[in-house]
């Protein structure tokens, strides 16, 4: 069995739609694959806006020796993580900007920014970059501006996403992919920025800091 399958069968407690939304979520999402790449096999994950805990319950397969960690301000997708992962992972209901993190090897912030006005994205990123210990990686894929039809596209998905209550946010702010990246050299990180959208039509790159 695949740790996409023995990771999703976790949901099967929450129902077979969250299983199936699970089952997908990990095996297409192409930002999955890539932090599994970059993951060690000891050391602790921070996963901020976690969701449902489909990351955290990946990388238990990938790594059972890991340490999980995983925070969101949306109590009922955290309440369905904590039915999946059990004692496999600690979970907090809480906000970024003010709940304090654990030390980490790998921070992830998964589509997390864009929900944040523009004024307060580069605070998170220094919380974020504050938590790792020497030589982490922080791990931040979101949507960029100025990518042309699939930068509206992506806008135009997360409002309506916002809008149904998917998602919870102040609304939506995409940032220009050379802006993200100085502003996460400004933090001390060696920065690359990978294009993630293989599979989808939205404009998401995955940005990897690395302290030193």
């Amino acid at each position: 069995m695949s740790q996409v399958e023995r990771a999703s069968r976790r949901y099967l407690v929450a129902g077979r739609f969250a299983h199936g939304f699970a089952r997908g979520k990990m095996a297409g999402d192409p930002a999955y694959a890539r932090v599994l790449e970059i993951l060690g096999k000891e050391g602790t994950l921070v996963d901020v806006g976690c969701g449902e805990g489909h990351l955290l319950a990946l990388a238990h397969e990938h790594a059972p020796e890991l340490r999980l960690w995983g925070l969101d301000h949306d109590a009922k997708r955290i309440g369905t993580a904590r039915l999946a992962l059990g004692d496999l992972a600690e979970l907090h209901v809480g906000d970024v900007r003010t709940q304090d993190l654990p030390h980490a090897s790998v921070v992830a912030a998964l589509d997390l920014l864009h929900y944040m006005p523009l004024a307060e994205q580069d605070q998170i990123l220094a919380r974020l970059v504050g938590s790792l210990e020497p030589g982490g990686v922080l791990l931040v894929r979101d949507g960029e501006a100025e990518a042309g039809w699939r930068s509206k596209l992506t806008t135009l998905s997360e409002r309506v996403a916002v809008r149904m209550g998917r998602h919870k946010g102040d609304g939506v702010w995409l940032r220009p992919r050379d802006e993200m990246v100085a502003s996460l050299r400004d933090l001390g990180l060696r920065v690359d920025a990978e294009t993630c959208s293989e599979g989808t039509p939205f404009a998401n790159v995955l940005y990897i800091g690395r302290a030193p």
